[in-house]
């Protein structure tokens, strides 16, 4: 059997273990975001610019089918973690079995309900007409290779909740490379346009679910469901939608909420909508590196409380803050003063007033990233915990704010404040997860254990 690659969370000091298991996820999240963004530069660079807003009209849509897949997945994580924390080898065989089972019933659900509306939804968030057709295309080859997100998110979940956060990136990466390769077969020689992308994006994220699957069995042998795992398992899907549902409802409402937020957008015209998906694209990078803390706090809390070391979770908040600190700052920094060029991956130079619109969504949301990554660590912190309400309260506030704010700023000027909505919505959700966090959540559990 080969060597595992699984860290016991457990044991160790903080600070470096977080950094070690960061590192991988960082480098995933963003090779995952590069990927994403390979597709909008071929489109943007070699079909033009309306076939790369009419992605970037969809980004609401599809953050919709993400949200789902991400509630159950946060659910089977958390789940294994704390078996993994508490040495139940079984119960971990038993969440791998009905990940299979979810694969297949969530794929078939999303694909059936979504195809047939994806049109209709797109006309009601005011999609500008020269972009629909695209917009159409692009989601319904998304929804129809669902699967391979499902399933990716769900095996990396459960290998990374087990220690292993170096599979996934491994995963990504050959993933990326294929995605690439065919976006330039499909795009520039079949000339398939947004369908090109959707299909090769589809297809590399298939190959990285086999990938991690097989890894999991040839190379985590004791976590490997029998033949009796692979079934539904009632208790573990209760248990998934316990922890997972809140998580993919607030996600869901703030997917809702960004369909409202880039309706409002699409109001002002291709250019800004091109803008804005150009900044989305890096702002993506940035907020999928932040998210790579407060998984990794995730992942480290629920093996602690499941080993019985509550201390040490509060000893992870405080090594997760020093490394989102660090992260924000590159981030923020690149951002503020670069973002203008880095768009022009995705948009020629010589359209000034596209790179204008995305250059003024930086200079006010990257000074808040840091902001933005102590929300993530106390809200995924207390998810690892097995704390349902306040995390799912903390993402209903962010939402209710931003979308407030998007909604008043939208009446009183131009599109050049409405981003100030971004950073409200965090300090808002920020304020009160903190205050639960310092002020009830210890004083709680500690009432709970005597």
């Amino acid at each position: 059997m080969a060597r595992s690659t699984n860290k016991d969370l457990t044991q160790g000091k903080p600070l470096k273990l977080l950094a070690a298991f960061v590192v991988p996820m960082l480098i995933g999240n963003v090779v995952q975001q590069l990927y994403s963004m390979a597709d909008s530069i071929i489109i943007g660079r070699f079909v033009g610019k309306g076939p790369f807003a009419a992605i970037g009209a969809t980004m609401p849509v599809l953050n919709i089918m993400i949200v789902v897949i991400i509630g159950f997945t946060v659910g089977i994580s958390i789940m294994t973690a704390m078996s993994v924390g508490a040495g139940d080898t079984e119960r971990v065989r038993n969440i791998v079995g009905t990940a299979f089972f979810l694969s297949i019933t969530l794929s078939i659900a999303l694909m059936s309900l979504a195809i047939p509306f994806t049109r209709p939804v797109l006309r009601l968030l005011k999609t500008p007409e020269d972009i629909l057709d695209d917009s159409v295309t692009y989601l319904i080859c998304n929804f129809a290779t669902c699967i391979g997100p499902i399933a990716y998110n769900e095996f990396s979940n459960i290998l990374r909740s087990t220690g292993n956060s170096r599979t996934p990136l491994y995963a990504l990466i050959i993933s990326s490379v294929l995605n690439i390769l065919l976006d330039l077969l499909f795009v520039l020689v079949f000339h398939w346009g947004v369908a090109g992308v959707a299909i090769a994006t589809g297809i590399s994220q298939i190959l990285s679910a086999i990938y991690c699957i097989f890894v999991l069995r040839y190379q985590n042998q004791q976590y490997w469901s029998r033949r009796r795992n692979i079934r539904f398992h009632k208790h573990i899907v209760l248990d998934i939608l316990k922890y997972g549902m809140p998580v993919a409802a607030s996600n869901l409402f703030a997917s809702i909420g960004g369909v409202f937020i880039q309706s409002v957008i699409n109001g002002y015209g291709t250019t800004v909508v091109a803008g804005y998906t150009a900044a989305n694209k890096i702002d993506q990078l940035a907020l999928s590196s932040i998210i790579s803390v407060g998984n990794a706090s995730s992942t480290f809390a629920g093996q602690n409380i499941g080993a019985g070391k509550e201390d040490r979770v509060k000893e992870g908040v405080r090594s997760a803050w020093i490394l989102g600190f660090a992260i924000s700052l590159v981030f923020g920094v690149l951002l503020f003063f670069f973002g203008n060029y880095m768009v022009q991956l995705f948009i020629s130079s010589k359209e000034t007033e596209t790179i204008r619109v995305a250059a003024g969504f930086f200079r006010i949301v990257s000074p808040f990233y840091l902001i933005g990554c102590g929300m993530r660590i106390y809200m995924d912190t207390m998810r690892g915990m097995g704390e349902v309400i306040i995390p799912m309260a903390g993402s209903l506030t962010e939402l209710a704010a931003k979308v407030a704010a998007a909604f008043l700023l939208s009446l009183v000027a131009g599109y050049e404040i409405l981003w100030f909505a971004w950073p409200i919505g965090w300090v808002a959700a920020f304020l009160l997860l903190a205050i639960y966090y310092y002020s009830f959540l210890w004083k709680k559990r500690t009432a709970k254990n005597q």
